[in-house]
């Protein structure tokens, strides 16, 4: 955050017309800054703050500016062309700030101070010790520049030069401290004017704060639009992976069942739906011992289940004799009779299990 406060200059020229002197350019206590809305804010520069080792060192070789051109770096100090330098740091000198300064040209008739720095608002409210309300404090202040300016907000500052020229900063131009407001900027800065400049400013600020409001509530809407455009796709994305997930079951079922009924010797399997195989199937092995008629969808599924793990363990039952003949004859080749009796148990037992197909 940046700030610009004003102070009292009271100088002497050398004999070279430089502009030598030992100002105030700061102070301990109260600050009392204008907001937008008429309103005052009181901002505490506690002592421990205003006379930090740190904060009075960062004014030694800062630039003297006429007027507050801009915060002044190594990259603008060209255009803003100091017209002095700040020759010491900083020294306290009872509630106030001291610095040696140099002003090599003073082309103007403004005679007060107000010093540009940065700083650290607290914005802690409170009361001083000697019992004043304040809204904030200012902490960790960091000079950047001090500005020679038309007006200060002091209203009786004085510049003597040589003790023959008094100026009288609250008459210059007919002007009166009075009449002045500050405006802070959105960087932090903040600027004595005219009350007509700050209201236009107010009225600029306004307007683009209703604008702002209404951008915002376009792009509310447009990013829910956005949110149930995305979730939409994501729906549909979903509901086409369930699809081909369902039309590859049900591929892989009708298969399935076509290659049953094929072993069981249903005719006309192609053009039967799935239930109808499965019936077809469940009274292949089942016979009349089982009647199907009215029978729900799930009894039927069930039914089919338990004749297709018949069927199987039929045919493991099968493979496993074949497989003990098998082995019977390998080993008793002299059996002749009884492997040939055996194949034809398994002849009679494979009949069994095919005859609803026959």
């Amino acid at each position: 955050m940046q700030r610009y406060d004003t102070v009292r200059l009271s100088a002497t020229k050398t004999a070279e017309g430089f502009i030598r002197d030992t100002p105030i350019v700061g102070r301990a206590g109260i600050l009392v800054y204008q907001k937008a809305d008429g309103s005052t804010y009181r901002e505490y520069r506690p002592p421990e703050e205003a006379f930090k080792a740190e904060s009075l060192a960062s004014l030694q070789g800062k630039p003297i500016t006429l007027g507050h051109k801009a915060f002044v770096t190594s990259d603008n100090a060209g255009s803003v062309k100091p017209i002095g330098t700040i020759l010491s740091s900083g020294r306290q000198d009872g509630n106030n700030i001291l610095a040696d300064v140099v002003i090599y040209n003073l082309d103007t008739d403004a005679r007060e101070l107000s010093c540009g720095y940065t700083l650290t608002l607290d914005e802690t409210a409170g009361t001083t010790p000697e019992g004043e309300h304040y809204d904030a404090i200012q902490r960790d202040i960091v000079y950047n520049h001090v500005a020679v300016c038309q007006r200060g907000r002091a209203g009786n500052a004085r510049l003597n030069m040589d003790g023959d020229e008094i100026i009288d900063t609250d008459e210059r131009q007919g002007g009166n401290m009075a009449d002045m407001v500050k405006v802070r900027l959105d960087s932090g800065i903040e600027y004595d004017c005219a009350p007509e400049v700050k209201n236009e400013l107010d009225a600029v600020r306004k307007d683009a704060a209703d604008k702002q409001k209404e951008l915002d509530k376009v792009q509310a809407k447009a990013d829910s639009l956005e949110a149930e455009l995305s979730k939409e796709k994501e729906g549909r994305k979903a509901d086409a992976e369930t699809a081909k997930a369902n039309f590859d079951a049900a591929v892989k079922e009708r298969i399935e069942l076509l290659g049953i009924a094929k072993t069981h010797k249903l005719e006309n399997a192609d053009s039967l739906t799935n239930e109808e195989i499965k019936r077809g199937v469940v009274k292949a092995v089942r016979g009349d011992s089982i009647n199907l008629d009215g029978k729900s969808a799930d009894y039927i599924e069930a039914a089919f289940d338990m004749a297709k793990a018949e069927v199987q363990a039929r045919e493991d039952g099968i493979k496993n004799q074949r497989e003990q003949v098998n082995k019977h004859a390998d080993s008793h080749e002299d059996a002749v009779d009884d492997v040939a009796a055996a194949y034809e148990r398994l002849k009679a037992e494979e009949a069994e299990l095919y005859k609803g197909g026959k």
